[in-house]
C-alpha cells in the first residue's frame, strides 16, 4: 500500500532457473519450495541473526528504496514508436504481408490492433512475443495477411499506458517500399537510356563530321580518247 505502509519482502532463491527456497517477510522464515531446498531452509532458520537480518530488510532494503525504485518501475512511462511497412509481396498472389513495428515502449503490456478501411481485422493477424531491448524498453511486432488493392488505408492502432489515446498510423499502397523501389528504378533506368542515346547521337555526329573533312572536296577527272 504507496511503498511504505504494507510492505512484503521476498528473498526467492533460483537453481538451474527453478525456485528452490525463499524468505517471507510475513512469515518470518524460509520456506522450502523444493525437496532441494529443504536442507538450506532448516539451516537458514537456525541462523538467528541472519534471520533478523532478513526480517529488517523489509525497512533497509524495500522502504528504504522504494522513492528510487518506483520512480523507474511503476511510475516509469515511455511512449512506442511505431512504424508499419510491407515485408512480403509476392506479385502471383493477391496476399500480401504488412507488419507494424511497435518499438521502445515502457511498460511491457500493450494491444496492437490492425484496421483495413476502417474496419478492424483479425482473422488473418499474427503477432511475435514481447522483447526486450536491454534499456528498459521493449518491442512487437504484429503482422497482417491481407489482399491490397489501390486506394486501400491500412491502420495500426496501438493502445499503450503512457498514451492519452490510442496512437494511430496509416499505410497506403502507392506509399509502399516496393512501389518506391520501383519508380526509381524506372526514373533511373530513363535517365540512362537518356543519356546512352544522347551520348549515341553525339558520337555519330562527331563521325559524321571527321568523315567529311576527310575526303575534302571532290573533284572529277575526264579521260578523253
Amino acid at each position: 500500500m504507496n511503498g511504505t505502509q504494507k510492505v512484503r519482502y521476498l528473498n526467492r532463491l533460483f537453481y538451474n532457473q527453478e525456485e528452490f527456497v525463499y524468505f517471507d517477510s510475513d512469515k518470518g522464515y524460509f520456506i522450502p519450495k523444493t525437496e532441494f531446498g529443504r536442507p538450506d531452509a532448516e539451516q537458514y532458520n537456525k541462523d538467528k541473526d541472519f534471520i533478523e537480518q532478513r526480517k529488517a530488510a523489509v525497512q533497509t532494503f524495500c522502504i528504504h528504496n522504494y522513492d528510487i525504485i518506483h520512480s523507474v518501475t511503476a511510475d516509469r512511462r515511455v511512449k512506442p514508436m511505431t512504424k508499419i511497412s510491407l515485408i512480403h509481396e509476392d506479385p502471383h498472389s493477391e496476399h500480401h504481408m504488412l507488419a507494424c513495428n511497435v518499438n521502445r515502449f515502457y511498460p511491457s503490456e500493450i494491444e496492437v490492433k490492425w484496421y483495413r478501411n476502417g474496419e478492424e481485422e483479425t482473422a488473418q493477424v499474427q503477432s511475435t512475443d514481447i522483447f526486450q531491448n536491454g534499456d528498459w524498453t521493449f518491442q512487437i511486432l504484429v503482422m497482417l495477411e491481407t489482399e491490397i488493392e489501390k486506394g486501400d488505408t491500412f491502420t495500426c492502432e496501438v493502445l499503450h499506458s503512457s498514451l492519452e489515446t490510442p496512437a494511430r498510423v496509416d499505410w497506403h499502397p502507392q506509399e509502399s517500399d516496393s512501389g518506391k523501389k520501383k519508380v526509381v528504378t524506372g526514373i533511373v533506368g530513363f535517365v540512362l537510356g537518356t543519356m546512352l542515346i544522347i551520348a549515341g547521337v553525339v558520337v555519330y555526329m562527331r563521325g559524321r563530321k571527321a568523315q567529311m573533312l576527310f575526303r575534302g572536296p571532290q573533284t572529277e577527272h575526264f579521260i578523253h580518247t
